[in-house]
């Protein structure tokens, strides 16, 4: 299964179609191929459970595993952009191009049950830190594992642990090294010029045990965040799933919370709309109707640039999307954003952002911070809470 397949559905068979149904010759053909594909095959995972080899993780601690069921429902009435070219064989496909083909994967292969007791979200996510002299890059590792209750007035959980820090690149190492290979960095109170830390925190290279936290204030009773505020059950539930509609329901929210101080700027409203739908895709549980709607305006964004077929932090191959922020606004370094999704159930597997940093005798080096989904969707199971709570 490939994008162009997918595309060509979006494109010939799915245009004016209720949203997830096949409808059309070559739409029937394609939901078919998905559903018969078998997991293993090629590089490219199928299965709500996205799993891979994480570089030294497996030492440091293992991620809580639970099969989990992806909630996708139908919506009909979604408006769809005009069809983009058909790409060439063998050529990579447009931002554009691949976003659409998401939207179309999104409503066409996934069929699993509407709700549950939570909507749990697995996460591996990383952030890389100048160590305290300068010298070096430390990459921190941490999971996470959200339970957001969907019914009134139960508890949801954040289940946090560090899984360690060490050393990233062998030039990383071998200055470490020369460092006396500590196992604890103290960070001074002054942070200008650091990233990936706070002042005065410490870091450890041995993996800490695991904290559940009870969500709070906003968060609780929450569903997930969109722009810079939480939202309610009953406030996702509201989402319109057509895409000329999300795009004004999302274009209202963002300007009022501009309005109300924020953070987001009402100067420049397409990079918020960008970030809003990026959130709608990779994190609240919506229908696939708002889903493939959210892509669908993403893939009016000029500013996206394909990135092919890329191995995310945790091994695991998909396609790639993304863009550059240039200085500015309190920045002093330009950085490179990446989102990485499986083509074949158009879900998200990772984004991450990178940047360039100057360390101590004229080195620069790239400093990452990512995070990896390894799985997302409803449960009806309880979550196991680790000893140590807050």
């Amino acid at each position: 299964m490939n994008l162009d397949d997918l595309a060509r559905v979006h494109d010939d068979d799915l245009s004016g179609e209720p949203a997830g149904q096949a409808s059309g010759a070559g739409a029937q053909t394609l939901l078919a191929s998905i559903m018969s594909e078998p997991p293993g095959r090629g590089d490219r995972p199928r299965a709500t459970w996205l799993r891979g080899p994480v570089p030294w993780l497996a030492s440091a601690a293992s991620v809580a595993a639970t099969v989990l069921v992806v909630t996708m429902v139908t919506a009909p009435g979604e408006q769809r952009p005009a069809p983009p070219p058909a790409a060439s064989p063998g050529a990579q496909p447009s931002a554009r191009h691949m976003l659409l083909a998401a939207a179309t994967a999104v409503t066409a292969a996934t069929k699993a049950p509407v709700s549950g007791a939570y909507w749990r979200t697995t996460t591996t996510w990383g952030m890389d830190a100048i160590s305290p002299d300068r010298g070096y890059v430390i990459r921190r590792l941490f999971s996470k594992d959200q339970w957001l209750a969907r019914r009134p007035g139960a508890q949801s959980w954040w289940i946090t642990q560090s899984l360690g820090a060490k050393p990233l690149t062998p030039e990383d190492q071998a200055a470490w090294r020369k460092a006396g290979s500590p196992t604890r960095w103290k960070y001074p109170v002054d942070m200008t010029g650091y990233v990936g830390v706070n002042s005065s925190e410490v870091l450890r290279a041995e993996a800490e045990e695991k904290v559940a936290s009870r969500l709070r204030g906003g968060w609780k009773g929450s569903g997930g965040s969109l722009g810079k505020g939480p939202l309610t059950w009953d406030e996702i539930r509201r989402i319109p799933s057509g895409e000329r509609e999300l795009r004004a329901y999302l274009e209202q929210r963002l300007t009022t919370q501009a309005k109300g101080g924020s953070g987001q700027d009402s100067r420049r409203p397409e990079p918020a709309l960008q970030e809003a739908c990026t959130q709608i895709v990779f994190g609240l549980p919506v229908s696939p109707a708002v889903r493939a709607s959210a892509y669908r305006i993403l893939a009016t964004m000029p500013e996206l640039k394909s990135l092919g077929r890329v191995k995310d932090p945790l091994g695991r191959m998909g396609e790639a999307f993304g863009y550059r922020v240039a200085p500015g606004s309190g920045r002093e370094n330009a950085y490179e954003a990446v989102r990485v999704i499986d083509p074949t159930t158009g879900l998200p597997l990772a984004q991450w952002w990178t940047t360039t940093v100057e360390l101590s005798g004229g080195r620069t080096a790239k400093t990452t911070s990512f995070t990896a989904y390894q799985q997302t969707g409803w449960t009806d199971a309880e979550p196991s809470l680790p000893a140590k709570r807050d």
